[in-house]
């Protein structure tokens, strides 16, 4: 993908980069199987966009992923709060190895957070299970993932996920809590993340930099279903909401906002086969 890449940017108009979520919307939110999208990702493969991860889950996770998905590109973890790009990826005569890569951290430390968690759970009374009060097996009970995959879902460095068990009145609450002491919170599927400020707009700009001060002008397209995601759309030149399981949104789209027409991969191809049709792509 990368040389594809490479030659393409010879070209006058502004080169596709596509941002995406995962959960619940590359990935199907129950299965995580992303099998409806893999003619989109090949068709983008084969124009040399590259697609690049931002997703709440851990570097770890990804790692694994991308293997199964064929990516190499640069990728954003625990919600922006961890970037990572494979060394030498920016450098147009080079060859890098997707595994090898350069890590930075945009947000948090993961320490913080979870001495913040626990401190207003206990002042507080909030009801809430953090990771770092998760086994494996209760990681496993609370996602659906394979034992494997929980036990890389734990290895966090930016991000403290919460699995919520309280009212909303209640998580309106912790919010403003937490901002007071320096940090913030997304929601995105089954957990309140803990993060510092740094969010995936942080980190899509922090990566689109990168492509354009080496390549030129880009044409950031972003994707995602979840609250969590709302930072990477808006600083998008073009975001598509996916359809969320019930076949609602989570925003009206509006502006550089679009709805892609369907639930969770199946949708997310659907955004990426129409801006082809549209040669947007």
């Amino acid at each position: 993908m990368v040389s594809v890449f490479f030659r393409r940017m010879s070209e006058s108009r502004a080169h596709p980069v596509v941002f995406t979520d995962l959960d619940a919307t590359l990935l199907d939110h129950d299965s995580y199987d992303w099998s409806p999208a893999a003619g989109a990702l090949a068709a983008l493969a084969a124009r040399g966009v590259p697609v690049c991860l931002c997703t709440s889950k851990t570097a770890a996770e990804i790692r694994v992923l991308r293997r199964q998905l064929g990516n190499d590109a640069p990728f954003a973890a625990e919600n922006g709060g961890v970037v990572a790009v494979p060394r030498g990826y920016f450098e147009p005569s080079g060859a890098p190895d997707p595994d090898d890569l350069v890590v930075s951290t945009l947000g948090a430390d993961r320490r913080e957070l979870r001495a913040l968690a626990v401190a207003l759970r206990e002042r507080q009374g909030y009801r809430y299970v953090g990771f770092g009060d998760m086994t494996v097996d209760d990681v496993v009970e609370a996602t659906g993932l394979d034992r494997e995959a929980a036990a890389a879902a734990r290895t966090r460095d930016a991000s403290e996920p919460l699995l919520w068990q309280d009212s909303e009145a209640a998580e309106r609450d912790f919010a403003a809590r937490v901002e007071e002491a320096g940090f913030t919170t997304r929601r995105g599927g089954r957990f309140v993340h803990l993060l510092g400020h740094a969010d995936k707009g942080d980190a899509l700009n922090w990566l689109k930099q990168r492509f354009a001060a080496v390549h030129g002008p880009i044409l950031a397209i972003a994707l995602g279903d979840s609250a969590n995601d709302a930072d990477m759309l808006a600083a998008a030149d073009i975001g598509y909401w996916v359809a969320r399981p019930d076949g609602s949104y989570q925003a009206p789209a509006g502006g550089s906002i679009r709805h892609a027409p369907g639930i969770g991969p199946a949708g997310w191809a659907a955004a990426v086969e129409a801006m082809i049709d549209n040669n947007e792509i």
